[in-house]
């Protein structure tokens, strides 16, 4: 029979082939976690190729149609590459089974795990330390300012698709998972999209669910981390929708009063008044100082290669390495930093209360609820 012989390096694992001659040589890991949208796998090289790394996370699903969530977050990935707060895609690939099934797969950079999965080990029921909070806020919101800076909505804001990728001795907090995204200003017959616990007012309302709408979800998420339990948490089901609909998250009084403003500024009833990604970065929450804070994450390695996030005291570690643990991005535009604040401009919250964004005054008067 004629036609062209494959090499060793087209075999991926378990009697798959890749169907791509451009397609990097590569092999099938283990399981990292399956999902709606796809099961994720460790990718590795099996030999150097320009633009791969040598390992990745590879997501994973029968090809069925252009139309899947996988190949919309292909297509939203694609988009946004470059971006340092967003997920990085690296490419996509198509094998083929023993049984015959066609394998859709997505190359993206690999992170230790998810926000969600932090807040569950070490901020379950106590809430994580808010200088943490404040350093993954400001991570994901710059991801969320690329995101809609380039005319889309995510639909799907929380800590479980927010990924820690590994950054030296820290990690850096990047928006993941672009499944349910849409363009901006584009309704469709599918209606709102995401998790209900993170619907905002305008979405159970009028089924309207723009860039706006991502900001309330993170709100949700902050919430999140600074409690370690998601918002609206004791609601039941039935319940649920009237409440988004009439009332905000009741904010908790113990944490700072920056905090509960910058709540309270994601949780603006209107839409049209709620605070934009850009104007949230100024917000004072995202400018006071780290200084002082005794805590840092950094990564370990277990026995079985297994790798975990540990919180340990200042006192261990030395101070002339303190790595970030969510640096911003360094960067040669001007534009991005002059929307990025720099920390000269940090000051103390009393300083400028209740004056919550540097040179402006809210656009409307917050109240803090509390059920």
């Amino acid at each position: 029979m004629g036609g062209m012989k494959r090499s060793r390096e087209d075999y991926i694992a378990g009697g798959e082939v890749s169907l791509g001659y451009r397609a990097p040589s590569w092999s099938r890991g283990q399981l990292l976690g399956r999902g709606g949208f796809g099961s994720v796998f460790v990718a590795k090289l099996k030999k150097p190729c320009l633009g791969f790394p040598p390992i990745m996370a590879v997501k994973s699903e029968k090809a069925a149609s252009e139309s899947s969530a996988l190949s919309i977050e292909q297509w939203f990935l694609r988009a946004l590459k470059g971006c340092p707060n967003v997920v990085q895609y690296f490419g996509s690939d198509f094998t083929t089974t023993s049984s015959g099934d066609i394998i859709y797969n997505v190359f993206l950079e690999l992170a230790s795990g998810s926000l969600a999965d932090f807040i569950k080990k070490y901020g379950s029921g106590t809430g994580m330390p808010e200088v943490l909070v404040r350093n993954c806020t400001r991570s994901i919101l710059i991801g969320l300012k690329q995101v809609h800076d380039r005319g889309f909505v995510h639909c799907d804001i929380k800590p479980h698709n927010v990924l820690l990728v590994p950054n030296g001795d820290g990690y850096v907090a990047k928006v993941a998972d672009f499944g349910l995204a849409k363009r901006q200003n584009v309704r469709d017959a599918s209606g709102v999209r995401g998790t209900p616990l993170f619907f905002s007012p305008e979405m159970v309302r009028y089924g309207i669910q723009e860039a706006a709408s991502d900001i309330w979800a993170l709100g949700c998420s902050v919430l999140m981390m600074l409690t370690g339990k998601p918002p609206w948490a004791s609601t039941r089901k039935s319940e649920l929708m009237s409440r988004i609909a009439a009332e905000s998250p009741t904010i908790p009084p113990h944490i700072s009063k920056a905090a509960q403003n910058f709540l309270s500024c994601c949780f603006v009833g209107h839409p049209v008044k709620r605070l934009t990604a850009t104007e949230l970065l100024s917000h004072i929450f995202l400018l006071e100082s780290d200084e002082g804070d005794e805590v840092y994450i950094q990564e370990r390695a277990k026995v079985s290669d297994e790798k975990s996030l540990e919180v340990k005291p200042q006192s261990e570690r030395c101070p002339s390495a303190l790595p970030s643990f969510i640096p911003l991005p360094s960067s040669s535009s001007e534009e991005e930093e002059e929307d990025i604040p720099a920390a000269a401009k940090r000051t103390c919250y009393r300083q400028i209360h209740p004056v919550a964004i540097m040179g402006c005054q809210p656009p409307v008067t917050f109240t803090v609820r509390a059920n």
